[in-house]
Formats: structure tokens, sequence, C-alpha cells
């Protein structure tokens, strides 16, 4: 395999492990609350068939191994611990807190048997093989964490089962080690299912992601980084039928440089690309509500989309565009109105009586901008109502 290949294998493998050990995690909760209660009606119903001494020591345990798995949890939570730790370090430390449970629970398949009660037996049977049940769904994200939970819990009650020696007794220590395997197995399938849930998660977002990203390069301009045409012209349709609801006037702002070809001619075409970015990027600077749209329509040629704006509010903005333009100070000593690269503007709202639809504002606004470059340019001109 080749190494960019391989890195990008190991970077969606680490990738899925981080996204199944939060997984894990995220479940830990139910674990420890389902492994207390079932603690605590265990030794309420063993009270007095057993040792009491022998039934408050293994509660002590079995709570101590609780308390270290939910402070783990709880570093887990925090986002600066978090960050802090390796990806493993939380692995390791989530499966030593399984297989330290799995321990006290298998200990109470030989601490806490009865040997001559059969109801406290089954009973105690019963509630291993819940906890041994219960842990498929919750432990199965992480390898090995389940297995370490689970045998050491089977193998014990097994023995004691078998040790008594009866018929009765080796067949329930049978059906017990049979139900430890199944379980074993299902894990396996339940750890498989969520690795393959989880790697197809993680690409569908990460599609998702690269098909909105490349959504958003086709709406915007290469050379200057502001929006394109299609960006403007989908802008105008979404915020003319805004406004058309709401009853308020939409305005566009049309503008060229002027007299970009000469501009070129003298400079050269790589400096002409420069001196568009620099316009662009002071254009887009002189906007400023999150709603105004700015955008790059042809070569030397911009349009803006400005909601909720009337006539002179727009006229504003574009005296402010013309005035962002100026104080750029590029030079342009082939332009015959200024020494430095200047803008015209035409400015028109949807309250004209003209228009009717997006597209007749816009032509609107070309109107007064072809206005602007009559009277002279480096102005702007305006369609009035």
């Amino acid at each position: 395999m080749e190494p960019a290949h391989r890195d990008l294998a190991d970077s969606e493998e680490r990738a899925v492990l981080l996204a199944l050990i939060d997984q894990a995690y995220r479940q830990l909760p139910i674990a420890l609350v389902v492994s207390l209660i079932n603690a605590l009606l265990l030794v309420g119903v063993l009270w007095g068939g057993i040792g009491n001494a022998t039934l408050l020591i293994w509660l002590s345990c079995l709570v101590s191994v609780t308390a270290f798995r939910f402070l783990n949890l709880r570093a887990f939570l925090d986002p600066q611990r978090r960050a802090g730790v390796e990806a493993a370090v939380w692995r390791r430390n989530f499966i030593k807190g399984a297989c330290a449970a799995g321990l006290v629970w298998g200990g109470a398949g030989i601490f806490l048997f009865h040997p001559s009660s059969l109801p406290h037996q089954v009973f105690l049977a019963f509630v291993l093989g819940g906890m041994v049940a219960g842990g498929v769904p919750l432990l199965s994200p992480l390898d090995r964490a389940y297995p370490c939970f689970a045998i050491p819990i089977v193998l014990p009650m097994t023995l004691s089962m078998v040790f008594v020696g009866d018929r009765v007794h080796l067949i329930m220590g049978l059906m017990i080690l049979v139900f430890g395997i199944a379980m074993l197995s299902s894990s396996a399938r339940v750890r498989d299912l969520f690795r393959d849930a989880t790697d197809m998660r993680l690409k569908l977002a990460s599609s998702m992601a690269e098909g909105s990203a490349l959504q958003e390069m086709l709406r915007v301009d290469e050379l200057t980084r502001i929006g394109n045409r299609r960006l403007f012209e989908e802008q105008l349709a979404s915020e003319w039928k805004r406004a058309d609801r709401a009853g308020s006037t939409l305005a566009v702002v049309s503008a060229d440089v002027d007299h970009f070809k000469a501009y070129n001619d003298l400079y050269g075409h790589p400096a002409g690309d420069r001196c568009l970015v620099g316009v662009a990027q002071a254009m887009a600077s002189a906007l400023q509500r999150a709603g105004d749209a700015a955008a790059r329509i042809g070569g030397e040629e911009f349009a803006f989309v400005l909601p909720q704006t009337s006539l002179l509010g727009a006229e504003q903005v574009a005296e402010r565009i013309r005035r962002a333009v100026w104080d750029l100070n590029l030079p342009h000593a082939a332009s015959p109105i200024a020494e430095r690269v200047t803008v015209s503007l035409g400015v028109a709202s949807s309250d004209h009586a003209s228009v009717a639809s997006p597209a007749d504002l816009l032509r609107a606004s070309d109107a007064a901008l072809y206005e602007a470059k009559r009277r002279g340019r480096n102005q702007v001109a305006t369609v009035a109502p």
C-alpha cells in the first residue's frame, strides 16, 4: 500500500476507534446504574442466607470498582482532560474497568454461592446471567471489553455448579457455560455491527461535508474568493421571494471597475488579477450586514444584493463601496478620470414602477450603472422610484 493510502486508512481507523470509544463511554452510566441496582437486590435476597460480612465485603468491592469506573467516565467527559490523553489510554481504562467489574461479579459466583439452597443458587445464576446478557450492547463497541467482563463471571459460576457434583447441577453448569459462549458470539457480532455502522456513519458525514464544501466552492469566485454569478442569482431569487412575502424592499447594486481593460493592457494580466482581488475584498468589507451578498458576476463586473434596503439606503451602501475602492489608492496611470483605480455603481430597488421580477431589478441596476458611466464614472447613479 502506498504511503498516502496507508496514512488515509490509518486516519479512518483512528476516527472509527475514537467514535467507538465515545459510544462506549456514553453508554457507561447505564451499566454502572444497573450494576449497583442488581448488586443491592442480590445482597438483599441473600442477606441472612450467606454470611453478612461476606456480602458486605463483596458489595464494598463492587462499589469501589463502580467508583473507579465513574471517575474514569467523569474524566472522559471533561473536554480539557480528554484532549490531553491519547485514545488508547481511554480505551485501556475502559477495558480495565470492565475486567474489574467482571472479576467482582465472578467472585459472587464463588463467595455468594449457597452450598445447599437451590433457590439461592438459581437466583444467583439468574442475576449473573442477566449481567452477562445486559453487557452485550453496553460493552461490545470496544474489542476485549465484553470478554474481559463476561468470562470471569461465567467460569466461576459454572465451576461452582459443577463442584456440587449431582446431575442437576452438572446440567445447570453446562447450561451456564453454553449461555456464556452464546453471549460471547453475540457480542462479536454486535461489535462488528457497531464498527460497520460507525464506519458508515463517519463516511456518510464525510461525504456530506465534502458535498457541502463542493457546493460552497461552486458558489465562490475562484480568483477573488467572494461570491460568483451563481451565488448572486440564487441570492437574488431567494431574497426576492422573501421580500415579496414580507412586503419589504430589495435593492441591487451593479458595479464595474473603470477602464479595467486599459489597466490590464498597461500593467499586465497578473497585476490585473491582483487588482480585482483587492477591489473585491474592499467591496465585500464595505457591506456591514450579514444578509448582504457581494459577487463577481463577470471579468470586472460585480453585483450586490441588499435585502430590506430602501433606495436611499442602497445608495449609501454603494457610496461606501465606491469610497472603499478609492481608498485602496491602487495606481491606474491609464485611467482618464483618476490616477487610481475607481468603480462606477448603479443602484435600483424593487419599488421602482418598472420592476416586477428579479430580472427587472437587475436590468434596472445595470441601467443605473450605464448612467453612472455616462456621467463620467467613479460615481453612484440610481433609478429612482
